[in-house]
């Protein structure tokens, strides 16, 4: 009786921990540290979102629309049906992720690092490139001045 009121115990502890760690929303601030986040449907679009650590996090048709993600780290992620449309992303890393329908139209990409990157459509035809690291490790100048 105690050894099975001891794992329900466990098990709930456990699960509540888990839901915790699902969806972390208020850990979305600038600098934050939402790692391993898993968001679905979320707008964060137009927010001061600077230096934020999504490593290792599950983003699915979120939007980014104009936010401020410079110096963002989004390494070992996988992004899919995510908007960055006009969002600052310099200095951001996607380091070993995978982009499946990511928008990136008009984004600020400068010092951008998408090394190791899987990508599915999506391209970088219309974002701003300098000093931009591609996935097949050759650096994209073309937008500089």
């Amino acid at each position: 009786m105690i050894k099975t009121a001891m794992l329900m115990m466990m098990f709930m502890v456990a699960t509540s921990a888990y839901g915790q760690d699902v969806d972390r929303y208020e850990d979305v601030r600038m600098l934050g540290d939402c790692s391993g986040c898993i968001f679905d449907g979320a707008d964060f679009s137009e927010r001061k979102l600077a230096g934020i650590n999504l490593e290792e996090s599950r983003l699915n048709a979120v939007d980014f629309h104009a936010a401020q993600l410079n110096i963002a780290i989004f390494n070992e992620s996988v992004l899919r049906d995510v908007n960055f449309a006009s969002a600052n992303l310099r200095g951001a890393s996607f380091t070993g992720s995978t982009l499946i329908d990511v928008s990136f139209e008009g984004a600020d990409l400068r010092g951008a690092v998408f090394e190791g990157v899987v990508l599915e459509n999506t391209n970088f035809q219309s974002a701003l490139l300098c000093n931009t690291q591609m996935p097949d490790d050759s650096m994209d100048n073309s937008d500089c001045n």
